[in-house]
Parts: C-alpha cells; sequence; structure tokens
C-alpha cells in the first residue's frame, strides 16, 4: 500500500516563511537636497537663502529627490534638518514600504565634492545610552550617589 507523499509541505513552509518577511530591510541610499515640507508640498524650492525667516514658519523638513518629489525622514531631528537646508545630502535608511517616508542610518552632506557624514542612528543611540545610562557623565563613566558626598 503506498503512503501519501507530504514532501511538497516540507518544501513549501520553509518558502512560505521566507517570503513572509518584509522585503523592505534592504538600506537604501537616496541623493537630494532638504526643503521645507510646505514648501516642496506646493511645489516650490524655498526658503531661498539659508536666513530666510520663512525657515522658521516649516513644522518639518524633506528630502527633495526629483521634480516635485520628496521623502520624510521622521527619526531625524528637526534640528539637523535646519543646519543643511538647501545642501546636497545623501541618506542611507530603510524605506517605508506604503508611507512616504524612510527611517535615516546615515546623513551624509557635500562639501568639498565629497559627502561627509554628519550624523548616524548608531551615534545618537549611544549618546542617549549614555545620558539616560550613565546620568550627567562620560560616556562609560559611572555617576557617583550625591548622598555619599552630603554625610
Amino acid at each position: 500500500m503506498k503512503t501519501r507523499s507530504f514532501r511538497w509541505i516540507k518544501l513549501t513552509l520553509p518558502l512560505s516563511a521566507l517570503f513572509a518577511f518584509p522585503l523592505w530591510v534592504n538600506a537604501e541610499t537616496i541623493t537630494g537636497t532638504i526643503n521645507g515640507h510646505e514648501c516642496a508640498h506646493s511645489g516650490v524650492s524655498c526658503p531661498a537663502a539659508r536666513l530666510d525667516p520663512h525657515i522658521s514658519l516649516e513644522s518639518d523638513f524633506v528630502l527633495m529627490v526629483g521634480e516635485g518629489d520628496y521623502v520624510f525622514m521622521p527619526n531625524l531631528s528637526r534640528d539637523i534638518k535646519v543646519r543643511y537646508v538647501l545642501d546636497t545630502v545623501q541618506i542611507e535608511g530603510k524605506k517605508h514600504p506604503r508611507f512616504n517616508s524612510i527611517n535615516v542610518d546615515i546623513f551624509r552632506v557635500k562639501k568639498g565634492g565629497k559627502f561627509v557624514t554628519v550624523w548616524t542612528q548608531k551615534q545618537a543611540d549611544f549618546e542617549y545610552q549614555a545620558l539616560y545610562r550613565d546620568g550627567l557623565a562620560w560616556p562609560g563613566q559611572q555617576v557617583e550617589s550625591m548622598n555619599k558626598h552630603d554625610r
């Protein structure tokens, strides 16, 4: 008597697990310029200069990647975006599969014809841990209790 072969289950189960893993985890590198979101949404390039008062009115800044196309960078601080407004920048990170945003891992600015790294998520995480794990101390330095000095 012949038994039924379940070889197809052994083959399809690992393949289905492989395809269930999101394909958007690959890092992308995108080059463009930083622009205000409201201006980018309107299709205009503004501010006209770095010291334009219009910068203070912008709620967020985006990376312009083409004529009218832009990408949000939600994990990047507004301060960093403002500092490099109108500059040519290159970001590396993971693009969201549904939304027009990218989780930035590395932020580079073009200076002197080459891109220079000015911010990384790894360094930001390190500084955050150093501040909140160690308190107000140098990274890795342990903070002594204030009660010890009060005695």
